[in-house]
């Protein structure tokens, strides 16, 4: 049927389309602001929700643009921030009705890191980085994010390079031939923020011991070797997966002032990350960069499908006795735990999926198995758990001596060097504002990394630039020990 050239179809659909918009913009999220920085490791985009909202975003060449649609989603009559760092400036536009499109036009052609939802007391937040150089300081941004008095930011540790590598070795011509540059670092977001809680259990009032104060102090990272962002011909950067534990529906432990355990964690992570990521030779892979919970079992599984060289898992402990504190670091044991505290903590830490609904049936062909492939791999998570835990001590005192293991659920897929690290015990009230502090997270940060750098040092992966260090090393000592 048509009605003056114009069938109930074609009619049907138009008011569909208009019931569409009206219903956007009644009920569609808002965009209330654009925010743009640069900071000494890349350039930050921020924008504002009053509600998370869909996105997608596209990268343009020539020129080079970044373009973030936002179906749905009305924007605010605000003025557009200057550029700043990566971005030589910011348009708005309505490729369609309803869709609210914003442009970054960009000095360069450098990559965007994957963008990410953080939420926060005043709404969601879009957050877009461009890894590079810039001016101001990015620890300076995470301390007001996190805490009422500012942190002293990071001193910056010259690239050391050892003398032997001057020789006139072949290898060591190839290693001193890629120039004394360093890879660009992602910026270090902001962790988000923490909600104030009841905690899930009262535990009994009883007199908290103040814990002796800890020697604190910025920890220098280990000498390196400096490099290209690109890793010189045949080689391949080493990959550690760093695990933020928790998350989503799953808050983890709960401290005396409500503080989460999930976000503590994923703020040491992105620190952790961040510090690796400007290590020459190394590449960090989160497996998990927002609030969201991930299976215990998945979360070795994409270190595997990273091509990791390492899995640490990062958690912040809890305990009956609140006057217990300290950091520690544990391996997996498929035969018993090493104390009754690491079979109760690998007990709650396992019991993580129950939270999550998620099914704890088990495959007893697989799990043999992975035992076996896991064999090869124990003596080196403990080699690597002790030079972590040995960084750690320069952070403050470590609750236990040694490494301890039981069977961690989070650890058992792991086919590479393994461990989890608790980095204090967020049921101590001192231990907890300490755990919230951007400085001493950049210095638990900067211990695991000092552990981690001085095992692969010791223990050298094939093609990659420590396992080229170590050729020249040896190289220029056996040309040094010659007549």
């Amino acid at each position: 049927m048509r009605i003056r050239g114009i069938n109930l179809s074609q009619l049907a659909l138009a008011v569909a389309l208009i019931a569409a918009l009206c219903w956007n913009i009644a009920y569609g999220a808002e965009l209330r602001g654009i925010d743009v920085r640069s900071g000494a490791t890349g350039t930050r985009a921020e924008l504002k929700l009053d509600a998370r909202a869909e996105y997608s975003v596209i990268s343009l060449a020539n020129p080079d643009r970044l373009v973030v649609d936002l179906p749905g989603t009305r924007l605010r009559a605000t003025a557009m921030p200057a550029g700043a760092g990566t971005i030589r400036s910011v348009r708005s536009g309505q490729p369609v009705a309803g869709t609210t499109r914003i442009v970054f036009d960009l000095a360069s052609s450098v990559k965007a890191m994957p963008p990410r939802i953080e939420d926060s007391p005043d709404g969601p937040t879009l957050v877009i980085e461009w890894p590079g150089d810039g001016a101001a300081d990015p620890i300076a941004r995470i301390a007001a994010a996190t805490a009422s008095t500012p942190a002293a930011a990071a001193p910056t540790a010259t690239p050391v390079v050892d003398p032997a590598l001057a020789s006139k070795d072949a290898t060591s011509r190839l290693i001193s031939s890629m120039g004394p540059q360093q890879g660009p670092a992602p910026s270090a977001p902001a962790p988000e923020t923490v909600t104030a809680q009841a905690p899930a259990t009262q535990l009994p009032p009883a007199p908290i011991p103040t814990p002796p104060p800890a020697v604190q102090r910025d920890i220098a990272p280990a000498a390196q070797v400096p490099m290209p962002a690109a890793v010189g011909p045949g080689m391949r950067p080493l990959v550690i997966a760093i695990d933020p534990g928790h998350g989503g529906r799953d808050p983890g432990a709960i401290g005396p002032a409500g503080t989460h355990e999930k976000n503590v964690v994923l703020a040491i992570s992105r620190e952790l990350a961040r510090q690796i990521n400007a290590t020459p030779g190394m590449r960090a892979h989160l497996v998990r960069e927002n609030d969201s919970y991930i299976e215990l079992p998945q979360r070795a599984l994409r270190a595997r499908r990273a091509k990791a060289d390492m899995f640490v898992s990062i958690h912040a402990d809890a305990a009956h006795n609140r006057a217990a504190y300290g950091s520690s670091v544990y391996t997996l044991s498929t035969r018993g735990a090493s104390s009754q505290q690491a079979r109760w903590l690998a007990d709650r830490e396992n019991s993580a999926d129950l939270v999550g609904g998620v099914s704890l049936s088990q495959d007893t062909l697989s799990n043999v198995l992975l035992e076996m492939a896991q064999s090869g791999h124990m003596r080196a998570s403990q080699d690597a758990a002790t030079h972590v835990l040995s960084g750690l001590r320069n952070v403050g005192k470590t609750h236990k001596a040694n490494v301890e293991y039981a069977n961690f659920s989070v650890l058992r897929n792991a086919d590479m060097p393994a461990m989890l690290v608790e980095t204090g015990f967020i049921s101590n009230p001192e231990e907890e504002r300490r755990l919230l502090d951007p400085a001493h997270q950049r210095r638990l940060a900067s211990a695991v990394l000092n552990g981690i750098n001085a095992y692969f040092i010791a223990q050298p992966p094939p093609g990659t630039l420590y396992a080229a260090r170590a050729a020249a090393a040896d190289a220029n000592g056996a040309a040094g020990g010659s007549p």
